[in-house]
């Protein structure tokens, strides 16, 4: 199955790559982020703060700013 890295929202799975290609197609929503490759985190800087995205996790940018959910969906 194809995902669309263009859609406004995305539910994070265990592709990271698909994850941050997701996050370089909607730059404009947040500030930066990260990959801690110890701990196997990607934390997301954002105008709300930041999150530690895992698995599950559901993200919008439909409004300019990214919104995430934790554990929205659990694969």
């Amino acid at each position: 199955m194809s995902k669309d890295f263009l859609a406004d929202t995305y539910i994070v799975d265990d592709q990271l790559q698909d994850t941050l290609a997701w996050l370089c197609c909607h730059q404009d929503c947040f500030d930066s982020f990260h990959y801690d490759a110890l701990q196997k985190e990607l934390c997301v800087m954002h105008a709300n703060g930041q999150d530690i995205i895992k698995e599950g996790d559901y993200l919008n940018a439909n409004y300019g700013i990214l919104i995430t959910a934790h554990n929205f969906a659990k694969p």
